[in-house]
């Protein structure tokens, strides 16, 4: 079945060229939070980063105000606002279990937050240049951060203590993602290259060479079979998690790539700067939807799957929810 899966994506390949100019259905979303309406603060911010705790009950979004917030996430009201950085906060991450949120931003300082607390119980403060990509390890033991500048630090979350400084070509980091076992990082950014290493031994795996551009945005999928990539050249590329083997590329699209999340085994969502997120059929290389509403970039994307829901933070301030019954946009295609 793998194989299968792995030929059609290969047979795909002609997706690069873009020829097929499909019309696809329009998804609006289901629910709409603004930060305006909810959250009486001085400043309205852009959100930077998103982040679902377990069972989705939390919300945690990042913005340019200097706060990080924290949401009931089905209701969409505010829970608290969480001050301690002193400039924009890009990144925010939960830990697997959701009882400790990271947040990180252009004051180049990591804070670790119990789930209930208003004050940090940690400040990592290694980064000599801002941090705009915070990944926690699939057990929450590690935290891996990166940004302008930087290479990859990873840390242990209940000491806080350094256990790898992982050089990046480039040396500037925009995304960040863990293989859903573990052992693998990925660290992308300016250079277009992406680098893979083996956690436990700190030491470089190999480099997936395809990007001429920045790259924004990473996603492993469900399985860790597969691993996209996404950025300033306005179109996706998927690789063979295991040996680095470029798959395919989906069809370039208007906006420049941000945002990314698979959506189960063979949906991943694309958000970029064209203000929309496109849904697409990853075997097929189809683009299934079209997620319209936001009025800025989208900046993140976070994927609820017990729910069938997308959660995508947009600089137009606003936080949006997308259901996403597989059956049901496969319906709204079929009819355009």
């Amino acid at each position: 079945m793998k194989s299968s899966f792995l030929c059609s994506v290969v047979l795909a390949a002609a997706w690069a060229v873009g020829l097929r100019a499909e019309p696809v259905a329009e998804v609006a979303p289901r629910q709409v939070i603004e930060l305006a309406a909810q959250d009486a603060g001085a400043k309205v911010p852009v959100i930077s980063g998103v982040a679902l705790g377990p069972a989705a009950a939390l919300l945690a979004t990042a913005g340019d105000d200097h706060n990080a917030r924290i949401w009931d996430a089905q209701r969409g009201t505010l829970l608290r606002r969480l001050a301690g950085h002193t400039d924009w906060v890009r990144a925010v991450a939960f830990s697997p279990d959701g009882q400790v949120l990271a947040t990180a931003g252009s004051d180049r300082k990591i804070l670790l937050w119990q789930r209930a607390a208003d004050a940090p119980y940690l400040v990592l403060a290694d980064h000599a240049e801002p941090i705009v990509a915070l990944a926690f390890s699939p057990d929450g033991r590690f935290l891996a951060a990166g940004g302008f500048l930087s290479p990859v630090r990873v840390y242990d979350v209940r000491s806080g203590g350094l256990i790898h400084v992982l050089e990046v070509p480039g040396g500037d980091v925009r995304a960040l993602a863990f293989a859903p076992d573990g052992k693998r990082l990925a660290a992308a950014g300016r250079g277009g290259r992406i680098r893979i290493w083996d956690v436990a031994a700190g030491s470089v795996i190999h480099d997936l060479v395809g990007h001429r551009l920045r790259v924004n945005a990473l996603a492993y999928s469900p399985d860790g079979a597969q691993l996209a990539s996404g950025g300033d050249e306005r179109s996706v590329m998927l690789w063979d998690a295991a040996t680095g083997r470029h798959l395919g590329t989906l069809a370039q699209r208007p906006g420049k790539i941000f945002s990314l999340a698979y959506c189960g085994p063979g949906q991943l969502a694309a958000g970029g700067s064209d203000n929309q997120i496109r849904l697409w059929d990853v075997a097929a290389g189809r683009e299934l939807a079209r997620l319209v509403g936001h009025t800025g970039s989208v900046t993140a994307l976070a994927w609820d799957a017990p729910a069938g829901a997308l959660v995508s933070g947009s600089f137009d301030t606003t936080v949006r929810v997308w259901q996403l019954d597989r059956k049901a946009v496969a319906a709204r295609s079929a009819r355009y």
